[in-house]
C-alpha cells in the first residue's frame, strides 16, 4: 500500500513522538558514583538491555561524546538526570566535568550539547602530582552528586585561584550548578574548616573520592572525602568534610589523623551512606592508634549538624582494623612522645599510588595448590624501607548490602573482611596484638576475594604473612564490588576484579557469609600479567536488570590490556551474563569488544553506566564513548 504525502507526514510524526517517549521513559537517574548511596554499581530500571537482546543483536560503537579541554578527559562517573527542562527544550542531561574543569551537559541520548561552563584554570599535570605523567589536567578529579529535588549538580574541583596551574597554589572549590543551564547557584565556595584556619589547605591534597548527599530529617548534607599528594610528607592527612546545602556553606571538616596519612581515595568511590545517615569510608596508608590516627581503617562516621548555637559535628564512632602498617613492614610501633604533624619515615617521598611495585629481587617463592587444585606459587618480595609500604587497605570502597547490615570491606591483599555495620568492633592496638580475636568481631570470616592463593590464612597471626605476589603478579582490588540480588541464587552477591585476575562472583548470605560461586576467563592487564608484578588496576564494572528478572540482568566491565598505572593503554570492554553460568561453570560472556577490534583507551578509574539501553564508557581518548544495541 502506498501512503499519501499527508499520511507519511502523520506516521512520521507518530513514529517520532513513539521513540521520543520510549526514550524519555527508559532513561532513569543516575545521580552519584555507582548509582546509588551503598554504591551498588547497578541500574534495576533498565529494559532494553537483557541477556537476549544483547546476545542475538550485539552491541554497536556510537559516536564518541567528547570532553572539553584535556586530552585524557574525565575522572569523574558521568551522572544523569532525566527530563530537566532545558533551554533546548526537555532533555535527558548527562553532566560531564573535565580534568580541565570545564563541565558539560549534553543529551544523554545522543550526546548533542546542552551548556557549558569553565570553573576556573585547573592544576597542570606534572611529576609532582602523578610519578607516572598519565594526566593533563588535574581539575574535576572526584564525581559530584546531583540533587534531584533541587536538580542541583555539587562538585568539587581543584582550580588555580592565581591562573598559575601550580598545585601548590591551588585549592578545592565547591560549585552548585544548575543542571539545567550550568549556571552557578552561589559563588564557589573553598573547601577549608569552618573555624577559618588552613590545616587542609596547608598542602596539596587529593580529592579523587566522590560526593555523597545524605537527607537526614530534612537537613540535607554533601559529605566528600580527601587525600594527600605525599602521603609521607610532613602534615599529611585524609579528610572528610561537610557541605551544608540550606545555607550552601562548609558546615564542618573532620582529620582522619594528626597529619600523618590515613587518606581515603577508594579509586574514586565516594563514602557509603545508610538510610539513616550514617558514612562509610575505607582509609589508606598511615598510622594508627584506635583514637585519632585512623590508617588503614573502616570507618562508621556520624554527622550532627549545628543547633542551638553548637556547631557541626563530623566524628568517627566505630571502626574495624585489620593490622596496622608498622606490623605489616616489620617495623616497631612509633614513640608516644612523636609531635603531631610529624610524618612516619619513608624511604622516599613520592606521590600516593606511585610505589605500588615492590622489588622483586631476592624474593622469596613459595609453592602452594590453590582452591582449585592449581600449582600456584606465592612471591614475597622484600619490603620497602619505612613504616609503610603502600598496603593501601583502602585501595576500593566497600561494598555496603544495608538490607542485611555488612559492609564487605577490601584492599590491595583482595581479602573481602564482612563487616558488621550495627558493631564494627573498635579495634584497639591490643586487639591487633591477637589478630584471632580481633577478626571474631567480623560478621563473617574473611575470604581471598580476587584469587585463590592456597592454604594462606586471610587473617594471619603475623600480617607480614601476607606480604605476597600471587604468581608474582599484584591482586589488587581497586573496584568497589557490584551488589546484585541474585532471583535464582534467592541471595545477595557480589562481583569483583581484580589486578591480573578475572571477574570473580560470590554469594553472601544474611550474615555476611561469602561463597565462592564462579569466575570469567578473561584476564585484566593480560598483555603484562605473569611479567612481574603485572599491571594495574584490574577491572570496573556495572549491573543492570529489569527488577528481579533474571534473563534481563547483564554486568559491563572495562578491562586494561597492559599496565594502566605507569602507561595509558588500551581497554577492553565485556558483557557479561552474571545469573546464568557457561556449561563449564564459568561467567558467561555475551558481548566482547575484543571480537571487534574495538579500540579505546582505558580509563583507570572509571566504571561504565547503564542507563536508557546504553552503556556508557569513560575512556582516556577525551571522551565517553557510547554503545547501544546493533540496528
Amino acid at each position: 500500500m502506498k501512503l499519501s504525502r499527508p499520511g507519511l507526514l502523520i506516521l512520521t510524526l507518530l513514529i517520532s513522538v513513539s521513540e521520543s517517549c520510549i526514550a524519555q521513559s527508559t532513561m532513569v537517574p543516575w545521580l552519584t558514583r555507582s548509582a546509588d548511596n551503598s554504591r551498588s554499581g547497578w541500574n534495576s530500571q533498565e529494559t532494553v538491555l537483557t541477556q537476549t537482546s544483547v546476545g542475538t543483536k550485539g552491541i554497536a560503537q556510537a559516536p564518541t561524546i567528547p570532553v572539553i579541554g584535556d586530552a585524557r578527559g574525565v575522572e569523574a562517573q558521568p551522572l544523569i538526570l532525566p527530563s530537566v527542562k532545558t533551554p533546548l527544550g526537555t532533555r535527558d542531561v548527562m553532566v560531564l566535568p573535565s580534568m580541565a574543569d570545564v563541565v558539560r551537559g549534553v543529551d544523554a541520548h545522543d550526546g548533542s550539547s546542552i551548556w557549558q561552563v569553565s570553573l576556573g584554570m585547573p592544576i597542570t599535570g606534572s611529576q609532582s602530582i602523578d610519578s607516572h605523567n598519565i594526566n593533563q589536567h588535574w581539575g574535576c578529579i572526584s564525581t559530584g552528586v546531583i540533587d534531584p529535588d533541587t536538580q542541583r549538580l555539587y562538585q568539587t574541583c581543584w582550580v588555580s585561584p592565581d591562573n598559575t596551574g601550580n598545585p601548590q597554589t591551588g585549592r578545592y572549590f565547591m560549585f552548585a550548578l544548575n543542571v539545567a543551564d550550568g549556571s552557578q547557584v552561589v559563588p564557589p565556595v573553598l573547601i577549608q574548616e569552618p573555624s577559618g584556619n588552613h590545616v587542609f589547605n596547608s598542602q596539596m591534597r587529593k580529592q579523587r573520592s566522590s560526593l555523597v548527599e545524605t537527607n537526614i530529617n530534612g537537613v540535607k548534607t554533601v559529605f566528600g572525602c580527601s587525600g594527600t599528594i605525599f602521603e609521607t610528607g610532613t602534615g599529611a592527612s585524609g579528610f572528610c568534610f561537610a557541605f551544608d546545602v540550606a545555607s550552601n556553606s562548609m558546615s564542618t571538616m573532620l582529620a582522619l589523623t594528626a597529619g600523618e596519612g590515613a587518606g581515603v581515595w577508594m579509586a574514586g568511590q565516594g563514602a557509603a551512606a545508610d538510610p539513616q545517615g550514617f558514612l562509610y569510608v575505607l582509609t589508606g596508608n598511615g598510622d594508627f592508634d584506635g583514637a585519632s590516627q585512623w590508617g588503614e581503617s573502616f570507618l562508621k562516621l556520624k554527622y550532627t549538624p549545628s543547633s542551638g548555637g553548637s556547631p557541626a559535628a563530623l566524628q568517627v564512632i566505630d571502626h574495624w582494623t585489620p593490622w596496622t602498617d608498622l606490623a605489616r613492614s616489620g617495623q616497631k610501633p612509633a614513640t608516644a612522645a612523636r609531635l603531631a604533624g610529624v610524618s612516619a619515615a619513608s624511604a622516599a617521598l613520592t606521590p600516593v599510588g606511585s610505589g605500588m611495585s615492590m622489588p622483586l629481587k631476592n624474593a622469596r617463592l613459595v609453592a602452594h595448590l590453590n582452591d582449585q587444585g592449581t600449582p600456584t606459587f606465592l612471591v614475597f618480595p622484600q619490603m620497602a624501607i619505612g613504616a609503610w609500604s603502600d598496603e593501601d587497605w583502602g585501595s576500593a570502597g566497600p561494598a555496603c548490602i544495608f538490607s542485611i547490615g555488612v559492609c564487605i570491606a577490601t584492599g590491595k591483599d583482595g581479602i573481602a573482611y564482612p563487616i558488621n555495620t550495627d558493631k564494627l568492633g573498635g579495634t584497639t592496638l591490643k586487639d591487633l596484638a591477637t589478630p584471632k580475636t580481633n577478626c571474631a568481631k567480623l560478621a563473617a570470616p574473611p575470604v581471598w576475594l580476587t584469587m585463590s592463593p592456597g592454604p594462606v590464612d586471610p587473617c594471619p597471626t603475623n600480617p607480614q604473612s601476607l606480604n605476597f605476589f600471587p604468581l608474582g603478579d599484584t591482586a589488587h582490588l581497586h573496584m568497589t564490588p557490584v551488589q546484585f540480588f541474585d532471583p535464582l541464587l534467592q541471595s545477595w552477591t557480589i562481583f569483583a576484579w581484580g589486578e591480573n585476575s578475572q571477574l570473580h562472583k560470590w554469594k553472601v548470605n544474611q550474615t555476611g557469609n561469602l561463597t565462592y560461586v564462579a569466575q570469567g576467563h578473561e584476564f585484566a592487564s593480560d598483555n603484562v600479567r605473569e611479567n612481574p608484578p603485572g599491571g594495574m588496576p584490574g577491572g570496573f564494572c556495572s549491573g543492570s536488570s529489569n527488577g528481579a528478572d533474571p534473563d534481563s540482568a547483564i554486568l559491563a566491565c572495562t578491562i586494561p590490556y597492559g599496565n594502566a598505572n605507569t602507561n595509558i593503554v588500551n581497554g577492553r570492554l565485556l558483557v557479561y551474563d552474571p545469573v546464568h553460568l557457561a556449561p563449564d561453570g564459568s561467567l558467561k560472556v555475551l558481548w566482547d569488544s575484543q571480537q571487534f577490534n574495538i579500540q579505546f583507551l582505558f580509563n583507570k578509574f572509571d566504571p561504565p553506566v547503564i542507563d536508557g539501553g546504553q552503556i556508557y564508557v569513560p575512556n582516556y581518548n577525551g571522551g565517553v564513548d557510547l554503545y547501544r544495541l546493533t540496528p
